[in-house]
């Protein structure tokens, strides 16, 4: 009889560690589910913020470029506002540069290409003298920006460069900008982005940005003067600080930007090859991405 109550009692506490078991395990399945969705859901949420396009009115700039002051192939600007202050950018093409007699000939920040993705075959590159540049600068006080030739033809493209982009700087002290920099042709006419409108290529350059600044930098967007309006439908870009190219005696550029490239072909003590030349507009009394135009 004990023995017929003792075995009824194990059956009895057999099946009610079954169905405990089967309860624990049904909620860890629902807390799992419920993580992956919120997962889901948040990584949805990122992506939308990061593709939204605000629509806003272009501004004109309040630059007088009669203030423009040129001293054989350098140029300086000053008025009531702003000042400028010297500044280059580089990739392997320069070579191995010495930043030290860069520093002494008076540049006081670099944008330094992190990385590049193909105009044919939409591969992703780093610059082979990243490290080398931006470690040297720094090492020599030259505040440093980054930026990366775009190729992507849509918005998950935009997401790996920019992931590509973030892995390789995060060990660095960026102070300027991360720059988006897309052209739609390389020398020989090939250009993955060709076949973009400027609508895709707006949406493209918006998500970058966008992805960019939710890890904590700076974005800003690179282009000709002759050419942005053509590329990008520039109202929704108007959030972001601009870096305008245009070799001439004055940018014609009628709306904001912050950052003038205005030569290709500048030569620097410290770098043996040619080296592109820009200026900073910084407000008077301020400093702008840690750099001090009083200071010069």
């Amino acid at each position: 009889m004990n023995r017929r109550r003792s075995k009824s009692i194990f059956k009895k506490e057999v099946r009610i560690n079954v169905i405990l078991l089967a309860f624990i395990m049904a909620l860890c399945m629902a807390i799992s589910s419920f993580l992956t969705y919120k997962a889901i859901t948040r990584e949805s949420e990122i992506e939308a913020l990061e593709e939204e396009m605000v629509e806003d009115v272009l501004v004109n700039h309040n630059y007088d470029f009669k203030n423009l002051v040129w001293r054989d192939y350098f140029v300086s600007y000053s008025d009531a506002n702003y000042d400028s202050v010297l500044g280059i950018d580089v990739s392997y093409h320069q070579g191995e540069i010495d930043w030290a007699k860069v520093k002494e000939a008076g540049v006081k920040f670099a944008f330094i290409r992190v990385g590049y993705r193909g105009y044919e075959y939409g591969i992703i590159n780093k610059d082979v003298m990243f490290d080398y540049n931006i470690q040297n600068a720094i090492a020599n006080d030259i505040k440093v920006g980054v930026y990366f030739f775009s190729q992507a033809i849509s918005v998950d493209e935009a997401r790996d460069e920019v992931d590509f982009v973030l892995e390789n700087i995060k060990d660095y002290q960026i102070d300027l900008p991360v720059v988006f920099d897309m052209e739609e042709e390389g020398p020989s006419g090939i250009g993955r982005v060709k076949v973009l409108i400027p609508e895709e290529k707006t949406k493209i350059a918006v998500t970058w940005m966008h992805r960019i600044r939710n890890a904590g930098y700076e974005p800003m967007y690179y282009g000709s003067s002759q050419l942005l309006a053509r590329y990008f439908d520039l109202e929704y870009l108007t959030e972001f600080p601009l870096w305008v190219a245009e070799y001439g005696i004055k940018p014609r550029f009628d709306y904001e930007f912050n950052i003038w490239q205005y030569s290709a072909s500048g030569e620097i003590d410290g770098i043996e090859k040619l080296v592109d030349l820009d200026i900073l507009f910084v407000p008077k009394g301020e400093t702008l991405w840690g750099i001090d135009a009083q200071n010069k």
